[in-house]
């Protein structure tokens, strides 16, 4: 045969070997592995970060989550255990700048919070591993209880991108508060937290009831003015508040809003009467309160108390936001939930193909 006509073939074999390698790596690729694919690379192996906290209540044990870290095959893992108050956030985000695919919070609401803070704007996802006092984002999407089968979602689950919403610099996943939960935030030390669980909230709760009046702030919602008294307000970014009640019961995580509702008078007889509204989701009609959307929220009243994602993070005056498409998440494969606009419910283009 001519010099020519092996050329020619042996250049349409390796065309052909690198379509046919091409396949093959689009078939046993990882259902969360979001980066390009090329024929001309070799596989590269996913990475996951776990950062726990170990004095949060309640979180596995080191052999637990070694083990299940193990079981993850394909996947090149580590465990990061946090020191301080914003050190999740500082090893999120030097995760985020390595490039690894996903971090694990494992540890309270607290926790998870720092993680996003660490991963905002950034195309490393979030997975969660139960831990901490309430567990709301979990029982949000439904996450396994087991820790085992929650950190097996990073090779069977799916990613999907949600809001996020920002109270002055911090971001927060669940929901802002101001006012009477902040003020019992604010008291609330990390001992009675080990101590009581959400019991401890309760308790603080039914006292501050007793002492805290309402207030009547400057309020701009999507920079109009609002003249409203304000005993409680908060900004639900998801629904379920505390582990107990959907107070915001019609957010949605990925609609570029948060849902605002205001309590404008309190008192724990009132209090308990919205609590018992909430069960039944008829709450936010009742005289008392006022529930919509905002984009946005301006507090220029100084003194009231603010917390985030169940964390004392100061006081007002203070601007909140939405941050639409901030944050990656690592949710159950198929999850059906209100908390995700269908598709069905997202605008449908226009026009002839």
């Amino acid at each position: 045969m001519p010099l020519k006509g092996k050329r020619e073939k042996q250049d349409r074999f390796c065309q052909v070997s690198i379509i046919v390698y091409g396949i093959q790596e689009a078939v046993n690729r990882s259902p969360l592995d979001h980066r390009p694919l090329s024929p001309y690379h070799t596989p590269v192996t996913s990475r996951a970060v776990l950062i726990y906290n170990p004095a949060a209540r309640g979180v596995p044990a080191i052999d637990t989550l070694e083990a299940a870290l193990d079981d993850l095959a394909g996947w090149e893992t580590s465990l990061e255990a946090t020191e301080r108050a914003g050190h999740a956030t500082e090893l999120a985000r030097a995760a985020a700048e390595r490039g690894v695919d996903v971090a694990i919070a494992c540890g309270g609401d607290g926790t998870v919070n720092e993680v996003a803070n660490g991963l905002a704007g950034s195309s490393t996802a979030l997975a969660v591993v139960r831990g901490g006092t309430a567990n709301v984002w979990a029982k949000e999407i439904h996450l396994p209880r087991k820790p085992a089968a929650a950190i097996a979602l990073l090779a069977n689950g799916e990613r999907r991108t949600i809001d996020l919403g920002r109270a002055g610099e911090r971001y927060f996943l669940l929901m802002a508060g101001l006012g009477f939960d902040s003020a019992i935030v604010r008291k609330m030390s990390s001992v009675w937290k080990r101590r009581l669980g959400a019991a401890a909230y309760l308790l603080f709760g039914i006292r501050a009831s007793l002492t805290y009046r309402s207030t009547e702030p400057e309020l701009l919602f999507d920079g109009e003015t609002a003249a409203e008294p304000l005993y409680w307000l908060l900004l639900g970014n998801t629904r379920n508040y505390g582990g107990l009640l959907n107070i915001t019961n019609r957010a949605r995580a990925d609609d570029g809003q948060l849902d605002l509702f205001l309590l404008r008078k309190g008192g724990l007889l009132r209090l308990a009467w919205i609590g018992l509204w909430a069960i039944f989701g008829r709450h936010q009609n009742r005289p008392e309160v006022l529930y919509r959307t905002v984009r946005s929220l301006e507090v220029r009243t100084a003194g009231l108390p603010v917390q985030v994602d169940g964390e004392y993070v100061g006081e007002t005056p203070m601007r909140f936001e939405v941050v639409p498409g901030a944050l990656q998440v690592i949710v159950p494969r198929g999850l059906r939930s209100p908390l995700f606009e269908s598709p069905a419910d997202r605008p449908q283009p226009t026009g002839s193909a």
